[in-house]
């Protein structure tokens, strides 16, 4: 699951319904799993975007684009959704942590 999942982040319509139908279990089964290793579906697949989001704020490579861009380019079509996520995991702001990480303050 985990790794259909990581091959699929960027794809909008991922959920625990795509992920179980592609391995062929219930929803209920996926959950299940997930519920075993003390997560869920949907966290898990958060917490993926997220850290592809931090990555590419950080290279220098992706300074072009927007921080919204960013976000929806990993899922995160919400600009206040992503950068509240976002300061929930990481205790900044994706604005921040690309200032940051430039050496900008």
């Amino acid at each position: 699951a985990c790794d259909f999942i990581e091959a699929n982040l960027a794809d909008p319509g991922l959920g625990a319904a795509r992920v179980a139908e592609a391995l062929f279990v219930s929803v209920r089964q996926l959950h299940k799993v997930f519920q075993a290793e003390g997560a869920t579906v949907s966290r898990w697949i958060r917490d993926r975007r997220l850290e592809r989001c931090r990555a590419m704020l950080a290279d220098p490579g992706h300074r072009s684009m927007s921080v919204g861009d960013v976000g929806a380019a990993w899922g995160f079509f919400n600009r206040a959704h992503f950068s509240r996520s976002y300061r929930a995991a990481y205790g900044a702001s994706p604005r921040e942590h690309r200032a940051a990480s430039s050496g900008r303050r």
